[in-house]
């Protein structure tokens, strides 16, 4: 019996997939748990298994179609197998008609469509036509160029309007242009409806069209142009959603890490797997939402929920966009296991081979731009998580202190970062105790350490 395949929901924030490809053709036959096609989220690249063998009978959704969770986009069934009904079920929930090849059916419409128009005048030879008859080339060229069918006069058999009739209509009551003109904007696809003519009776002559050429050339300079769908969009959509419904409020402070560094030289002397500042970072965000709760949580629709487990979500660039794996139970593990499990993910990320498990339920997010010499910058929060640190580059400053009731100045490293935070959940008393708490394990390490 005939089944659908339907876009899977492969993560918790996942509404929509786009099919990257497939790996079976129509008629293929699909052993269960083969892979059948794979499908794009806005975190990763996955590879989705058929649920039942069969033969793959149709594809609903080509390559490069985004379509919502649970919608069909493949039936799998016997080879003999009736599916028009399942088709038809499928193209309605789709919200598509089944794709037919209009060119091909031209001849043989025309040749209907000048039969019926005959055998009506035999019948009916002086009654006078309600409505003009135009063939499905012609009317998809009409509703394409702009042009009303009945001011368009038919040549085709019968009187009936055939598509060079609509282009004729076009290019003659449209636009007014020469004919070299003509010849260099079909050369070169250029839409003449947008250029006004200085022709006599503002005709269209061939400078209008190479003046346009040369000033397109200077202003247009694109080096390529690419759909703004797939993870890109998906990402958007979410920031934008989180931006302008989270009221987010900042605080940024500056932490000095000559002591980390101190450390951490130490601690990479003798270890093969280097230890980053970007994992002492980690280890001491989780080891402050330990302390503080408060600002481990998350608004679920009318209700506030503080999360138990701290899982900590590392923000990672990609080509495509942002993806951000998440650590899980950060609190828990020693700094070596969590450096080794960050770099790990980091380089899943990175081949898009990660999970759904490795990206979703993040509680706090650090996104951290230090390595790219950014000196400061604000982050948006990534939903459902209230909060989300952004890191700066450390530098070597100049910095004036106080020893034995004398002022000294000394050379620190100095890093910023700031703290975003819903305004809704959090409180600027509850981020600056965090922003605190954080600041001084990051200076006095030897302590969170031992």
């Amino acid at each position: 019996m005939a089944e659908y395949v339907i876009m899977p929901k492969l993560g918790f924030n996942m509404d929509k997939g786009t099919i990257v490809k497939w790996r079976k053709k129509e008629g293929n036959f699909i052993k269960e748990q083969e892979v059948i096609f794979e499908v794009e989220t806005d975190k990763t690249v996955m590879e989705v298994e058929a649920q039942t063998s069969g033969v793959l009978r149709k594809i609903l959704v080509v390559e490069g179609e985004e379509v919502p969770i649970t919608l069909p986009i493949a039936i799998i069934g016997d080879k003999d197998e009736d599916i028009s009904k399942m088709i038809n079920e499928a193209y309605q929930k789709l919200g598509k008609a089944e794709k037919v090849d209009v060119d091909k059916e031209e001849s043989k419409v025309d040749r209907e469509t000048s039969s019926m128009v005959e055998k009506k005048q035999e019948l009916e030879p002086k009654k006078e036509e309600k409505f003009k008859k135009i063939s499905p080339r012609a009317k998809r060229k009409a509703k394409e160029l702009g042009v009303e069918v009945q001011l368009v006069e038919g040549s085709g058999p019968g009187g009936a309007i055939i598509e060079k009739d609509v282009v004729s209509y076009y290019q003659n009551h449209r636009v007014k242009v020469s004919p070299v003109a003509q010849k260099i904007a079909e050369k070169v696809g250029i839409d003449l409806g947008v250029i006004k003519g200085t022709g006599i009776g503002e005709k269209v002559a061939k400078r209008d069209l190479q003046e346009m050429l040369v000033k397109s050339a200077e202003v247009n300079k694109t080096e390529k142009n690419i759909p703004y769908t797939g993870m890109r969009k998906i990402i958007g959509d979410r920031l934008s959603q989180s931006k302008f419904t989270s009221p987010h409020i900042y605080f940024t402070t500056s932490v000095g890490i000559s002591k980390i560094i101190d450390l951490l030289k130490r601690f990479n002397q003798d270890d093969e797997e280097r230890i980053s500042i970007n994992d002492f970072l980690v280890f001491t965000v989780a080891k402050v939402l330990s302390e503080q709760p408060n600002i481990n949580c998350s608004l679920l629709g009318e209700e506030i929920v503080y999360h138990k487990d701290i899982n900590i979500g590392v923000a990672v660039a990609l080509e495509e966009g942002l993806i951000v794996p998440v650590i899980k139970n950060a609190d828990k593990k020693s700094l070596s296991i969590l450096s080794k499990e960050t770099k790990k993910l980091i380089k899943l990320a990175r081949e898009r081979k990660l999970m759904p498990e490795d990206y979703n339920g993040g509680t706090f997010t650090i996104s951290n731009l230090g390595m790219y010499g950014i000196d400061n910058f604000t982050a948006i929060i990534n939903p459902p998580e209230a909060a989300i640190l952004a890191v700066g580059t450390a530098k070597r400053i100049p910095v004036v202190i106080e020893e034995k009731g004398a002022e000294k100045i000394e050379i620190r490293s100095l890093m910023e970062v700031t703290l975003s935070v819903d305004h809704r959940l959090i409180d600027g008393a509850m981020a600056a105790n965090f922003l605190k708490r954080l600041k001084y394990y990051l200076e006095f390490p030897k302590g969170l350490i031992l």
